[in-house]
């Protein structure tokens, strides 16, 4: 999926609300043992230590049920990021304001570098980029995405949509909905999950370019989406 035009280098009024990056593993170790290992090699760095309510499930329930099972259990953070630690899962995103790629991704790669050191991941199972965006109004009017029914639109109403886009390497799960809240404000958002599970045996060695590759997938999903006349209400910059 290409774009005619080049693609923005960022937007200056920001509609990301939440951006990740997961990598699910397993590892050579007890898995009780992962996050004060991970913890202590990154607390230089991420101060504020929180427990997740997802720890209050018993274990043995987490770890048989398919939707808990690479839940993180515990968050560390600092002023501009946030990690995520589970006991075969790791996410790190920017939080509580999206910063740009270029000082997202120099995190990034700067805490995973530090995981590499660590020799506890035996395998990368999977490895996701996720970025949710959040609109005022109804984002189907916007964007370049039509769903009728008998002829007429049905994207008036309450709307959700979901779809797997498979390009290249990658696949991305798109959602849109026009029936969402963020910080108190009733609208829209584009959430988009570009992951990759084959091709990982050398992921640490080989994580910069695959990471970047991911970002580019997702970026320019979302810039085909949205329309020239609405993307320029935010000040894109090229």
């Amino acid at each position: 999926m290409l774009m005619e035009k080049k693609l923005p280098k960022s937007i200056v009024d920001c509609p990301i609300v939440d951006s990740l990056i997961e990598i699910r593993f397993k590892s050579n170790i007890n898995h009780n043992a992962i996050f004060g290992i991970i913890y202590n090699s990154l607390r230089s760095d991420f101060q504020k230590v929180e427990n997740l309510p997802i720890l209050q499930i018993p274990e043995a329930i987490r770890m048989n049920d398919p939707n808990l099972k690479y839940k993180p259990l515990y968050r560390i953070s600092n002023k501009d990021f946030v990690v995520q630690i589970g006991t075969d899962v790791l996410a790190i995103g920017a939080y509580p304001k999206y910063v740009g790629w270029e000082k997202f991704s120099k995190t990034i790669f700067k805490t995973l570098n530090i995981i590499e050191g660590l020799n506890i991941i035996s395998e990368i199972e999977r490895l996701a980029i996720r970025y949710i965006n959040f609109f005022q109004g109804n984002i189907f009017d916007n964007i370049k995405l039509e769903i009728n029914l008998g002829g007429s639109s049905i994207l008036d109403q309450k709307s959700v949509f979901r779809t797997e886009i498979n390009h290249g390497n990658f696949s991305s799960v798109l959602q849109i909905s026009n029936d969402a809240q963020s910080e108190g404000k009733y609208g829209s958002i584009i959430d988009i999950d570009c992951s990759k599970t084959t091709g990982l045996q050398d992921f640490f060695k080989n994580k910069e370019s695959l990471i970047n590759e991911g970002h580019s997938k997702e970026k320019e999903l979302f810039f085909n989406l949205i329309t020239i006349e609405y993307l320029k209400n935010f000040n894109p910059t090229y």
